[in-house]
């Protein structure tokens, strides 16, 4: 009888996008699992041989060179994944799989030629094609001529990897037309047994600060930012707010800009405070949350009268995805990544990304009338289940891998 396969997986934070597939290679006995990575957001699965790697410091400078600051801090990170593993003491591992954006994989191609490495493609970053920054917070000179030179570490993993794979259609596109034969699509999966559209559970830890009878729209992002529309989802829900008085507004995500350029422009604000200075909000009907539980989420997204996603042509968040599973009726911004899944009055109601009187006349047209929308909900939960569900993706992810 052979040896089970052995998998080292590399991401700067543990578990990141490989917790569902770590999972599901451990309860169906198809692999070992080795994982190394330099920050660890919970305590690693029982099974997991995980250990942490450290970024390598030497001769840091004080202020690192403007043009090439991405790829040196990737660079200290592939020396420090290096150490890690020569001195982890374990057996040779099957395959090498790693986020190549965090520089995990680059130094393993030379010093072990023959192990595979099979990389994760995130997004291929473009001045020129709005998933960098958006208006009216426009990357300025000299950041906007430095983002080719973002996308070194990427090129080089292009080239050197065994095996390369995007989640979605629209972010393989992002990548060079010379090395897309090469990328593979391929979904981390969602797990609808958490995300389902029944009535919400009594025990989840989710707190209810508004009426329980009150309507509420909700807004779930990692970070109050540009790129995810915060600042149009708080337009558009005071001028809802002016015209009916009984909707309130949940608002989940911390105060931080993860991705874009607008606190170059801020300076000394954050974006959530520039964007709660614009108008004369009723505060006491919005809910600010920077954090809740995966089953609160679940819970809120069931709750929600209508969701409301808004992003810049980037890649698709996860809560876009659980709010499907969970059918949330969501009105979405009309951009590539999001018209590849969701589809206009089939399975959600989309929108022109800055047409902000018509957010607000629809979303009127959804408090008054939720039920004309049942079937869109229902719709939704449908095109997750057949296509992006866990029992679809991850036996799939696992064949790539092992393969």
């Amino acid at each position: 009888m052979s040896a089970k396969p052995a998998l080292a997986f590399f991401h700067q934070n543990y578990p990141a996008q490989f917790g569902p597939i770590i999972g599901f290679l451990q309860e169906q006995n198809l692999a070992e699992i080795y994982f190394f990575s330099e920050f660890a957001s919970r305590q690693p699965a029982e099974g997991i041989k995980h250990f942490f790697y450290k970024s390598d410091n030497v001769n840091l400078p004080a202020q690192p060179y403007f043009f090439s600051r991405y790829f040196e801090a990737e660079s200290r990170s592939m020396f420090g994944v290096y150490n890690a593993f020569k001195n982890a003491q374990i057996p040779e591992p099957t395959a090498f799989i790693g986020h190549v954006g965090f520089g995990n994989l680059g130094l393993l191609h030379s010093a072990y030629p023959e192990i595979p490495t099979i990389g994760f493609f995130e997004i291929f970053y473009d001045s020129f094609a709005g998933n960098s920054s958006r208006p009216p917070f426009d990357i300025p000179w000299p950041n906007k001529i430095r983002i080719p030179l973002r996308n070194a570490t990427h090129l080089i993993e292009l080239e050197y990897c065994t095996k390369c794979y995007s989640p979605t259609n629209y972010q393989k596109s992002t990548f060079p037309l010379a090395y897309q034969n090469k990328l593979k699509v391929l979904f981390d999966g969602i797990d609808t047994n958490l995300y389902k559209p029944i009535s919400a559970d009594s025990k989840s830890d989710l707190e209810i600060t508004w009426p329980s009878n009150a309507p509420i729209i909700t807004f779930v992002s990692r970070g109050l930012e540009a790129m995810r529309g915060f600042d149009i989802f708080m337009e558009m829900a005071h001028k809802i707010s002016l015209k009916n008085p009984d909707v309130h507004f949940v608002v989940v995500g911390r105060e931080k800009t993860n991705y874009g350029s607008e606190l170059i422009h801020l300076k000394d604000q954050s974006f959530k405070q520039y964007v709660l200075q614009k108008f004369k909000y009723d505060l006491n009907r919005f809910h600010f949350f920077e954090w809740i539980s995966e089953p609160a989420l679940a819970e809120l997204f069931r709750l929600t009268t209508c969701h409301f996603y808004w992003t810049m042509p980037f890649v698709l968040s996860w809560s876009f995805f659980q709010a499907m599973a969970s059918g949330a009726l969501i009105l979405a911004s009309a951009v590539p990544p999001v018209e590849e899944v969701m589809q206009n009055e089939k399975n959600g109601l989309l929108t022109a990304p800055f047409e902000i009187d018509f957010m607000v006349e629809k979303m009127l047209e959804i408090l008054k009338n939720p039920n004309k929308f049942k079937h869109l909900q229902t719709s939704a939960r449908e095109t997750i289940e057949q296509n992006y569900s866990y029992s679809v993706c991850l036996p799939k992810l696992a064949e790539f891998y092992l393969n």
